[in-house]
């Protein structure tokens, strides 16, 4: 069973054209002997011997395996463009490329959630360590995980990771992630709050002429996820303040 959008197209191996079948998306199962998913390949209860007789498997996204068959896939002819993730049967899998989960949503949840979340997953502040820890038996998030102190406690022992996590102080002010493309300006920065924490996950751009003293006061922590592009005194100033660096800054110069 798949969840796909599936499509045909030739692979050239050894000077012989065979074919690959391409999906796109959620693909659950084994779908043929040579396989080609851009998504998620959920192979989660697929007996060893199955994952074992795959002839050549191409995933750009994330392949889901179980304790029972992860070893299958070592002797596969295999090409993983992301990441390969073992996890229980039993865990569902929510794939939301931004997922904010505030407290009435993490309230209305049944408690006892075996979740996997693929994507950034963003905790907001409004949520309690209590509530997290009566609602989550088990969680694994792939990707982006932003949360307060006190939900990283309150997971402990509960919650594995792949990927990048951001740690916010249980008294953090407001938090902006910017995701995409970002171009600062006075009034812009003007219009924060004063002591806002910033998260980069896309692009920003800050001109030359920019207040160092406004982005001082209205920027109280950096993190740098993405590309962050601006003048040597304000990456020297953001620098001082970025508790997360996985990016990169640049000179306009070099864009």
């Amino acid at each position: 069973m798949n969840h796909s959008d599936e499509a045909k197209v030739n692979v050239e191996e050894g000077g012989k054209d065979e074919k690959t079948s391409w999906q796109n998306g959620v693909v659950t199962g084994i779908a043929g002997k040579r396989i080609g998913v851009n998504g998620v390949l959920d192979l989660r209860g697929v007996p060893e011997g199955d994952v074992a007789g795959i002839e050549s498997l191409k995933v750009n996204g994330v392949v889901l395996l179980d304790e029972a068959n992860r070893s299958a896939l070592a002797g596969v002819k295999s090409t993983i463009n992301g990441s390969l993730v073992v996890a229980d049967p039993d865990m569902r899998l929510i794939i939301e490329p931004e997922m904010k989960l505030s407290r009435a949503t993490v309230e209305a949840m049944p408690a006892g959630q075996k979740l996997m979340l693929i994507g950034n997953i963003f905790f907001q502040p409004d949520v309690p360590a209590a509530l997290v820890a009566e609602k989550f038996e088990r969680l694994h998030v792939v990707g982006v995980l932003i949360a307060c102190e006190g939900v990283y406690g309150a997971l402990m022992g509960k919650m594995e990771r792949t990927g990048v996590s951001i740690t916010l102080p249980d008294d953090v002010g407001r938090v902006v992630r910017s995701v995409g493309k970002s171009d600062w300006t006075q009034d812009y920065l003007s219009r924060l709050d004063d002591g806002t924490t910033y998260i980069n996950m896309g692009k920003t751009t800050v001109p030359e002429n920019i207040d160092l003293g406004l982005i001082e006061r209205k920027i109280v922590a950096y993190h740098n996820l993405g590309k962050t592009v601006c003048s040597e005194p304000v990456a020297a100033l953001l620098k001082s303040r970025c508790p997360t660096d996985h990016g990169r800054f640049s000179s306009p110069e070099n864009g």
